[in-house]
C-alpha cells in the first residue's frame, strides 16, 4: 500500500504527458499502464517515450571479465637472475646502477671481505697439493711398471691424486664468480653470472653483507610479467592463453596458474605475460582485468538495464510491446557492461536500458 501513491503520480503524470501536444478535440486519453496478473505491462509507442523508457537489444557474450585484480608487474623466471655474494664482506664501490646493461663476467660491485683472505689460502694449498698428489701418482705409476713397487701403493697415490684435485676444483669454484680487484688484501670484483640488464640494486657503498645475500637482479631480455590473484572459486574456469587487460589498452596472456590457494585469502596466484611495449616497470601495481569465457546463453546488456531485485538482479525485457520483469544471474562486467544468463533471454532481446525503475515500481504495485 505505500507503493500505492507513487503509481498514482506517475499515472497522473503519464496522461498529462499524453494530453500534452493534443487538441482538445483530440481522441480519448490512453488508459494508464497497468501491470497484468503475470505482471507484463503494455504500453503504446507514446507511453513508452513519455516515461522516458529507452529499449537496447541483448548482446551475445563471448567473454566474462572480472575486473579490479591488484597486480604487481615483475621479472619473469626463466630470464631473471639474482647476483648474490660469495663472501661475507663491506661494499666500497658500486659499479653499475640499474637500467644499465651488462654483459657475462663484467664486474657489478667491489667488496672488502676478510673471508676471501683465507679462501684465498685455502686455494693456494690446495693447488699445491693436488700438484704434489699429481707428481707421486706419476712417479708411483712408473716404479709399478718397473715392478719395484707393488700395484696397490700405485692405486693409492692415484686416488689421493683424484681427490686433490677435486678439493682444487671445489676452491676454484668458490672464486669464480669473482676476482681480484686489484687493491687491497681480501678486495675483489663481483662478477655478472650472465649478459642482460639491472633491474633492481639492493647494495650501496659502505654496506655490509653477509654471504649469499642478493645485491643484483638481472634480467636477460625485456620481457615482463603480471602476477595477480583470483577468487579459488574461479579455478575451474581459468586456463593458460586467457587475455587480460590493463589500463591504457596493454595486454597480457596467463601464462601459468598456481596449484594450491592461499590459506587466508583463499585466492590462486596467476602470472600472465605482458605484450612487448607495454611501457610498464618491474615492481609497478596496477588493476587488471581477467576475461573469463563466456557460458553458453550469456548475454551483455547496459549496466543501467540491471536492476536489484532482493538477493538477485531483474531485467525488463521488450516481447511485442509488453515489457515484463525477468530474473537474472550477473556473472560479471566492466563499467558499461553486465554480463548476465537468465530463461528465455537471448541476444537480440530488446531490454530497458533507462526507465526500467519506473516498469519495476508500475509491476510492484499491482
Amino acid at each position: 500500500m505505500r507503493r500505492l501513491p507513487a503509481v498514482l503520480l506517475l499515472t497522473s503524470a503519464l496522461l498529462a504527458l499524453t494530453a500534452c501536444g493534443s487538441s482538445n478535440d483530440a481522441a480519448p486519453t490512453e488508459a494508464a499502464p497497468q501491470a497484468d496478473a503475470q505482471g507484463r505491462i503494455r504500453l503504446s509507442a507514446a507511453q513508452t517515450a513519455n516515461l522516458g523508457i529507452q529499449r537496447t537489444p541483448a548482446v551475445a557474450a563471448d567473454s566474462v571479465p572480472v575486473t579490479g585484480l591488484p597486480a604487481e608487474v615483475t621479472v619473469p623466471l626463466a630470464s631473471s637472475a639474482q647476483v648474490t655474494m660469495p663472501y661475507a664482506g663491506v661494499v666500497t664501490r658500486v659499479l653499475v646502477d640499474e637500467g644499465e646493461s651488462v654483459r657475462r663476467s663484467q664486474p657489478m660491485l667491489r667488496v672488502q671481505s676478510r673471508e676471501l683472505v683465507a679462501v684465498q689460502a685455502d686455494y693456494a694449498r690446495a693447488r699445491a697439493e693436488s700438484g704434489l698428489a699429481a707428481q707421486q701418482a706419476q712417479r708411483d705409476a712408473l716404479l709399478q711398471r718397473e715392478g719395484l713397487i707393488p700395484a696397490a701403493r700405485a692405486q693409492e697415490s692415484r686416488a689421493r691424486a683424484q681427490v686433490a684435485s677435486a678439493s682444487l676444483q671445489q676452491a676454484g669454484a668458490s672464486l669464480a664468480q669473482l676476482r681480484p680487484s686489484g687493491g687491497a688484501a681480501g678486495e675483489f670484483e663481483l662478477l655478472a653470472p650472465q649478459a642482460g640488464r639491472v633491474v633492481h640494486r639492493q647494495v650501496a657503498p659502505g654496506q655490509a653483507l653477509e654471504a649469499l645475500a642478493a645485491a643484483f637482479t638481472l634480467s636477460s631480455d625485456d620481457r615482463l610479467d603480471l602476477e595477480f590473484a583470483v577468487p579459488v572459486e574461479l579455478a575451474t574456469q581459468l586456463r593458460v592463453g586467457q587475455p587480460v587487460a590493463l589500463p591504457g589498452g596493454a595486454t597480457a596472456s596467463v601464462a601459468a596458474v598456481g596449484g594450491d590457494a592461499d590459506a587466508g585469502a583463499q585466492s590462486l596466484r596467476v602470472r600472465a605475460q605482458l605484450a612487448a611495449g607495454s611501457g610498464l616497470l618491474p615492481g609497478q601495481q596496477l588493476d587488471v582485468t581477467l576475461q573469463l569465457p563466456a557460458p553458453a546463453g550469456a548475454v551483455a546488456v547496459p549496466v543501467g538495464a540491471l536492476l536489484q531485485d532482493g538477493d538477485g538482479h531483474l531485467l525488463f525485457v521488450l516481447e511485442g510491446d509488453t515489457w515484463r520483469g525477468l530474473p537474472v544471474r550477473l556473472l560479471g562486467g566492466d563499467g558499461r557492461h553486465a554480463i548476465v544468463t537468465g530463461e528465455g533471454l537471448r541476444a537480440g532481446l530488446p531490454v530497458a536500458s533507462a526507465g526500467a525503475n519506473l516498469l519495476k515500481t508500475l509491476t510492484a504495485a499491482e
